[in-house]
């Protein structure tokens, strides 16, 4: 009598497919809309380029960048946190923030962003 050999996943090994698609599945709805409001964020930034911001006063730099996210709908950001330095020959606008979200049941999960714009460059 010929053994025929079984072909297919077990029990076992279909909820570890499973319990591993649901994680990365889980981090990419959770995460991804942070990396998207971040690429929103440095878009921002990057278009103050188009400005001569080395003559604008910071509240209208702040200004510009709220707007932008206004209209991108970047939630929860704070224009205290946008630091502007300025030298006799060039302005530097950077925004480093941190997002906390709560991953699963205890778990938090932080992600900073560091995000600059240099005239001089």
């Amino acid at each position: 009598m010929k053994q025929h050999k079984q072909q297919g996943v077990t029990v076992l090994g279909g909820l570890c497919v499973l319990a591993i698609a649901g994680f990365i599945i889980t981090a990419g709805l959770k995460l991804g809309p942070l990396y998207l409001d971040n690429s929103f964020v440095r878009a921002a930034i990057e278009s103050l380029a188009d400005e001569n911001i080395h003559t604008l006063t910071d509240k209208q730099i702040r200004r510009k960048l709220a707007d932008n996210f206004d209209i991108n709908n970047v939630r929860d950001m704070d224009m205290r946190d946008v630091k502007i330095i300025r030298d006799k020959t060039h302005t530097s606008v950077t925004l480093d923030y941190e997002k906390r979200i709560n991953f699963m049941g205890n778990v938090d999960v932080v992600v900073k962003f560091k995000n600059s714009y240099d005239t001089s460059k």
